[in-house]
């Protein structure tokens, strides 16, 4: 193979890449009062915002990477129905989660979304008797959806999670 063909087969799998990199970054919508930017800040990857979140905000338990084998018994989402995904995890008695996803269609965001939502119920019955002092945190969580991406950040600093979510 001669170098022209070389050199255009690595510029259009480097333009692939950047194209998929960017796909969550339109802003089309989010929730929890959070506005969406079309800022450079919106091409970071789920995973790359999943620890930005991780790593910037305060939290009071050790988050730690949740397993990919795990998600769906934690949140009951199927591989297939995502193209990445990072999930942080506390021990159990501290609401703090960290749950982002890049969907791989519509109607895969949308069972993402209730998951999402469904988790948060599930950690809302097991707070109330045995952590209430956390429930505040459970009933205003970050969610944000950008474009086939959906951002939970369970934790003290919303503001600053709104901030990394974009």
């Amino acid at each position: 193979m001669n170098k022209k063909k070389l050199t255009a087969l690595l510029l259009a799998g480097v333009t692939a890449l950047t194209m998929g990199l960017t796909a969550c970054g339109d802003g089309s919508s989010s929730e929890s009062g959070s506005k969406s930017s079309n800022s450079a800040e919106s091409s970071k990857s789920v995973t790359e915002i999943a620890d930005e979140l991780r790593n910037s905000i305060t939290f009071k338990d050790n988050l730690n990477p949740l397993e990919e084998d795990m998600y769906e018994k934690l949140y009951g989402v199927t591989a297939d129905s995502y193209k990445s995904a990072k999930i942080y995890i506390g021990g159990g008695t501290i609401a703090e989660e960290i749950a982002c996803f890049e969907a791989k269609d519509e109607a895969s965001l949308e069972t993402i979304k209730n998951a999402i939502n469904k988790r948060i119920e599930n950690m809302k019955q097991s707070s109330k008797d045995y952590s209430p002092e956390e429930m505040g945190k459970l009933e205003d969580p970050v969610i944000v959806t950008k474009g086939n991406c959906v951002y939970m950040c369970i934790s003290d600093d919303n503001a600053k999670a709104k901030e990394i979510i974009g």
